[in-house]
């Protein structure tokens, strides 16, 4: 499969999806958001979020802040006890494992140049 997208812009996505009560987290629905992904990759990429976890929690909470709560990587440092450029740092991280995984398991990212 070949997804014509960034990283960024499908984790954007999943954050939006997840944010209307979908995936392994289960949260209450939120403000309803249009999402441009469907439930298959969405929960593909909410299981390697969760699989992240396993071996990088801290990561894996900056990725869920980021793009699930929408919040600055200031904000999300003061919380995590990082400075800002630190958890820039570890979200950049959490990017790119994400895109290996998903690589891995046959899911090919075009990025737009």
């Amino acid at each position: 499969m070949q997804i014509n997208t960034s990283v960024t812009s499908l984790l954007a996505e999943w954050g939006k999806w997840s944010n209307a009560g979908l995936g392994l987290t289960l949260n209450a629905p939120s403000e309803f958001e249009f999402v441009d992904i469907d439930d298959d990759l969405a929960l593909l990429v909410d299981k390697a979020i969760a699989l992240l976890g396993v071996t990088k929690p801290k990561t894996k909470a900056i990725v869920m802040m980021y793009y699930r709560n929408k919040r600055s990587c200031k904000n999300i440092g003061i919380n995590v006890g990082l400075g800002e450029t630190k958890t820039k740092q570890l979200l950049v991280s959490g990017e790119a494992w994400l895109e290996g995984h998903l690589l891995a398991k046959g899911i090919l990212i075009q990025n737009a140049a």
